[in-house]
């Protein structure tokens, strides 16, 4: 094919040379001494000009067409995927590629930030998963493409709870109406993981955040490095999350002391969770904040460790699948998630320890302990859901943690 397309591409270029050299012949006479005889026969060559020209032009035409449809081709072979880490197993990864004939580009992301950035700075993907509190900054800067729901029949899988979600919708101004933007998929919890071994109290209901401001602990705690340990704060102090809706400064102001307090007694702020596993199989910490894919793994592994839900209630998320507006290959993306939403592809998921919204899939899959990712009604009436934040609002408390990060104290 590319073969053909240079030679086509040579093809036209003589054929424009050919037309346009008699033109500048050094010996061409003026146009006084030329006899009606030559006018004829410049005019007819005029004319064959005109005809020879069209045909390059349709040659050339004709190559920028074909180079374009062999572009667009090679797209519709990649896609780009943006992922958390464990979200995508390799098996599922083989699976895809087998069935689709599409190539998966995976990046690791620990956060929502790093997404952000990217669309924000003209970066390109065909699929981001935003956490479902931050997608109103996607929706909000238009970076967002509607997604056609019956191009997903695989949705049908999802939860009902967890469908028409108002962080889920976009009408162009507000939440909760207009398309849908966003697909739920890894559903989960913020909890405490402790080492029993290590951590000597009984072990009862009543365990709250609190357990990370001990002082015996000092030293043996850890939290993520994130504005989720400025939420917590709010939660053992008592302070709704939605009062940073409000006054953003003077809530922040509220906590200062208690944020102070949980700096001085980490070890360290976390930035991914395979780091706090790593600090907690390595007993360089005991307790820690953990989302609850980690405690499940950490469960599993060595009976030592216990997952549990604070007493106020964990905080509750849901990792969305998004389309980039940009997107060099939304057929693709489509059919992706698709996929994903198979209850037998859900369970590979599950099986690296995550809860996804697809119903079945915990039955189906291949794990011990199943109860370990069961919710009661209870529990899960007690989550916090972070709200959705207006820019306004996250850049003053990363500029909070920031500041409290860089306090010496």
């Amino acid at each position: 094919m590319k073969k053909n397309l240079f030679f086509k591409s040579i093809l036209a270029v003589i054929i424009l040379t050919l037309v346009l050299s008699p033109l500048f012949g050094c010996g061409s006479q003026t146009s006084s001494s030329l006899s009606s005889e030559s006018v004829s026969d410049i005019e007819e060559a005029s004319k064959d000009k005109s005809q020879i020209e069209s045909q390059a032009t349709e040659e050339i035409l004709e190559i920028t067409e074909s180079q374009t449809s062999v572009k667009e081709k090679e797209l519709k072979q990649i896609l780009n995927i943006y992922v958390w880490e464990g979200y995508l197993p390799e098996k599922a990864v083989k699976m895809f590629e087998d069935e689709a004939g599409i190539k998966l580009n995976i990046s690791l992301v620990s956060d929502n930030g790093t997404m952000i950035a990217l669309l924000e700075g003209g970066g390109k993907a065909d699929i981001i998963m935003p956490t479902q509190n931050q997608v109103n900054r996607l929706y909000e800067k238009d970076l967002a493409m509607p997604i056609d729901l019956n191009k997903i029949p695989n949705y049908k899988n999802i939860s009902d709870a967890f469908k028409n979600q108002p962080w889920s919708m976009w009408n162009g101004k507000e939440l909760g109406s207009g398309d849908t933007y966003v697909i739920p998929y890894v559903f989960g919890t913020s909890g405490i993981i402790i080492n029993t071994n290590k951590y000597k109290e009984p072990i009862t209901e009543n365990i709250g955040w609190d357990i990370l401001f001990k002082e015996e602990l000092k030293g043996r705690v850890s939290s993520k490095n994130s504005a989720e340990s400025i939420m917590i704060c709010l939660d053992v102090e008592g302070i709704p999350r939605s009062e940073l809706l409000k006054n953003p400064e003077k809530t922040l102001e509220k906590v200062r002391s208690k944020v102070l307090d949980l700096k001085r007694n980490v070890l360290k702020f976390y930035d991914t969770g395979a780091e706090v596993i790593d600090l907690l199989k390595n007993e360089e910490v005991w307790v820690s904040h953990i989302w609850d894919g980690g405690g499940r793994k950490l469960m599993s592994s060595d009976s030592k460790f216990i997952y549990l839900l604070p007493k106020t209630g964990g905080l509750g998320w849901t990792d969305t699948f998004m389309i980039p507006k940009n997107a060099d290959n939304p057929e693709g993306a489509l059919k992706f998630i698709d996929f994903m939403l198979r209850p037998e592809v859900a369970a590979i998921v599950t099986e690296e320890g995550n809860t996804t919204t697809v119903s079945d899939a915990i039955k189906i899959a291949d794990i011990e302990n199943k109860e370990l990712f069961e919710l009661t009604d209870e529990q899960i009436s007690k989550l916090i859901w972070q709200p959705n934040f207006p820019q306004s609002v996250i850049d003053t408390y990363t500029v909070f943690w920031e500041e409290i990060l860089t306090l010496n104290e």
